[in-house]
């Protein structure tokens, strides 16, 4: 149970130990006994700003990282929802990593106890559909698609890595949705420390070159996904390749769109560059209009057919 509360600090053990210790939002602030908390939240939202991923846990007082985890959350949440995103993507990529520790009980044991999963064994792992379809919405990748899964009355075969990796998406939900409160002085100083920090790096990351030839006409669906980027929020798959592709297409540069997704929660320069020269080299089309709508990513007629109308 220790390693569960450790890892998974979301958990519901974890929750259950809150609750049968009654701690209040006052504890959490003023407490002297959890400065160290107070501490620990501090540098996971520093850490989630930065993207550096903290992988060391406090064993001698494995509540720390509870405390800290929700502390961290009512934080994020209070400086905006760009933060909490960013917060959410940290947190479920850091548990991603984490689980690794985890025998494949105790990972079910947080599927079904705290996700409500239900998995059955039967010459093979199987996950009910609702929880595998909730878990992968935001997961790029055709072997994701029911069309080239293993679908028997009601439950899809997955191996353990891709449990895990639905349980990322689980986890990053349940941060996002983490209501906004006032928060006690002390915490509340945190939170503004971490606004400022937040809005510096943006600037910073935001700072990248537009090409000056040419008038731009971009299409609805572009600009909110660039401000969407912005405010430092995640973009699906989809999404990536949707922008990516279009911002080629209209003369950006590899460098260029790189610089433009830095800001992202999960940003990875390497990885990045690398599916950026994919789509590059395999010279992708941009998807069309009905294409963008079925993705969801058409935030209203526009009046055009294909995205790039107006700039070819």
């Amino acid at each position: 149970m220790q390693d569960i509360i450790l890892i998974a600090p979301f958990s519901h053990e974890a929750a259950q130990l809150l609750e049968d210790q009654g701690l209040t939002l006052e504890d959490l602030a003023y407490d002297p006994l959890l400065e160290r908390s107070r501490s620990l939240a501090r540098e996971r939202l520093i850490d989630a700003i930065e993207g550096r991923r903290r992988l060391i846990l406090d064993r001698v007082n494995p509540m720390n990282e509870v405390y800290s985890y929700l502390a961290a959350r009512l934080i994020a949440a209070r400086v905006g929802r760009s933060m909490l995103s960013r917060l959410a993507t940290y947190e479920s990529k850091r548990f991603g990593e984490l689980s690794k520790r985890l025998s494949l009980d105790q990972i079910r044991e947080i599927a079904s106890n705290t996700f409500k999963f239900t998995i059955r064994e039967d010459n093979g792992m199987w996950l009910d559909l609702i929880s595998y379809l909730r878990g992968c919405v935001n997961i790029g990748g055709s072997k994701w698609r029911l069309v080239n899964r293993v679908l028997i009355n009601g439950y899809i075969l997955v191996t353990e890595h891709e449990l895990r990796r639905l349980l990322e998406d689980h986890v990053k939900r349940k941060i996002i949705e983490t209501p906004r409160v006032d928060l006690p002085e002390p915490l509340e100083n945190i939170a503004k420390e971490i606004s400022n920090l937040f809005s510096k790096r943006m600037r910073i990351r935001m700072k990248f070159k537009k090409p000056k030839e040419g008038r731009i006409d971009l299409p609805p669906c572009i600009k909110d996904l660039i401000a969407k980027l912005r405010k430092g929020e995640n973009l699906t798959h989809q999404a990536r390749f949707a922008l990516t592709s279009f911002l080629l297409n209209i003369g950006w540069s590899k460098e260029q769109i790189l610089d433009l997704f830095r800001s992202s929660p999960d940003f990875n320069e390497k990885i990045a560059l690398y599916q950026i020269s994919h789509i590059e080299r395999r010279g992708y089309k941009v998807p069309s209009c009905e294409t963008m709508k079925s993705w969801g990513l058409c935030p209203g007629d526009c009046g055009r057919k294909y995205p790039l109308e107006g700039n070819e």
